[in-house]
């Protein structure tokens, strides 16, 4: 039987970023995307110990945007999360900047069909923060390389991690990097040097990127 230790210990928060709890329960009926591999966890400490860099990325994003549309006033940029799995990290990215008004207004969430529910869990046990920042978050479906029906938004920041594991990955997902890339765009990228080779790279420079590895510590 379940004691009250227990349960506290349940409800207790995985990791808290700007004074406010992050909740996940992992779920790996939904397949690999279902539990928290080594770079999510590693990108996810980065929102939490450098949420004033990203604060300064995405203010100095939203200055980019509101001179390149030659609007009076920019109220954010935009951002999707490629290969969510769970949702968590984009919960963690909207605490990160939830202290700084106006930087972030649209989030999309996306992975395949069968980890949107989980997905959504997470969002809504972690309410509080979007509560707090109000920043339009969507869970939608996208498979990589395929844009059937789909229209042609451009996002201003791209992340995700554990995306380029396998070779055969590699070309759709930099697919969707072209379609939802715009020549600003800021993508930030979690991979291993175990699973994802050189190979990877160059297909990106191919395809038209620059990328600076950033070496986790």
């Amino acid at each position: 039987m379940a004691t009250e230790k227990d349960a506290q210990e349940a409800n207790a928060p995985l990791l808290t970023i700007n004074a406010m709890p992050i909740h996940f329960s992992q779920d790996w009926n939904t397949g690999i995307g279902g539990g928290l591999w080594s770079t999510g966890w590693a990108m996810a400490k980065y929102f939490q110990c450098h949420s004033e860099t990203i604060e300064k990325c995405f203010t100095r994003l939203a200055q980019l945007k509101q001179l390149r549309d030659d609007d009076e006033k920019c109220d954010g940029i935009t951002a999707m999360e490629l290969g969510s799995g769970n949702g968590f990290l984009s919960v963690c990215l909207l605490a990160a900047v939830a202290t700084k008004k106006n930087v972030l207004k649209k989030l999309v969430v996306t992975d395949m069909a069968d980890n949107l529910g989980l997905m959504q869990d997470t969002i809504d046990a972690n309410s509080h923060v979007n509560n707090f920042c109000t920043v339009n978050v969507s869970v939608e479906e996208h498979v990589w390389g395929s844009f059937d029906n789909e229209n042609d938004e451009k996002y201003d920041f791209i992340f995700g991690t554990d995306l380029a594991y396998r070779d055969y990955l590699y070309e759709p997902l930099i697919a969707s990097l072209s379609r939802f890339c715009h020549e600003h765009t800021v993508s930030l990228i979690g991979v291993t040097m175990n699973d994802t080779k050189a190979k990877f790279f160059d297909m990106l420079r191919e395809a038209g990127f620059r990328y600076e590895k950033l070496a986790g510590k």
